[in-house]
């Protein structure tokens, strides 16, 4: 019946354009949706990105409040003053305390203090106690311990205990990194 009422040329040119239409439609169709794929692999990215930068602000949110609560020394003459402080709470015997040269790296300054106290090994254990569980991060890097055992003091012996303690504190250089 569609022959009878549309000649062949147009039914030839009316077949042809619906084609090209339906290729126009389905290649219009495949394009726009790579260009959406595109664009929501853009939008993931972008959501794990800001999802990562909030993780690691967060966690330099929480190295800015520890590095405010840590007492930072850079020099040695306060250094000094706190390993003596920690000892005279104590009432510890100090026979010598010694600040040695700062060692320079390339991310940190290590401060050094030689101490040498007449004490007895219970202070002692006190006094690296207190050390160790200072406000400032110290550590105890050297102990050398020389008893003298006599009559006299055989229930509590007196020893001379050698120490080196120890602080570090943090470059420009690796704070800005």
């Amino acid at each position: 019946m569609i022959k009878k009422i549309i000649p062949k040329e147009i039914q030839k040119a009316l077949i042809a354009g619906v084609t090209i239409f339906v290729l126009i439609l389905i290649w219009g169709g495949r394009f726009m949706y790579e260009r959406s794929n595109i664009s929501l692999k853009k939008l993931s990215v972008q959501r794990k990105r800001v999802k990562l930068e909030n993780q690691v602000g967060i966690k330099l949110n929480e190295l800015t409040k520890i590095r405010k609560k840590m007492v930072v020394i850079t020099e040695s003459s306060r250094f000094l003053a706190e390993v003596a402080k920690i000892a005279g709470r104590l009432n510890m015997k100090l026979k010598a305390i010694t600040a040695l040269p700062r060692e320079k790296r390339n991310d940190f300054i290590k401060l050094s203090v030689s101490l040498e106290l007449d004490t007895s090994y219970h202070e002692l254990g006190l006094f690296v106690s207190k050390i160790e569980n200072s406000e400032v991060f110290m550590s105890v890097d050297k102990l050398e311990l020389n008893s003298t055992v006599t009559a006299k003091n055989a229930a509590s012996p007196q020893i001379l205990a050698k120490l080196i303690i120890s602080t570090v504190a943090l470059t420009d250089t690796l704070l800005e990194q």
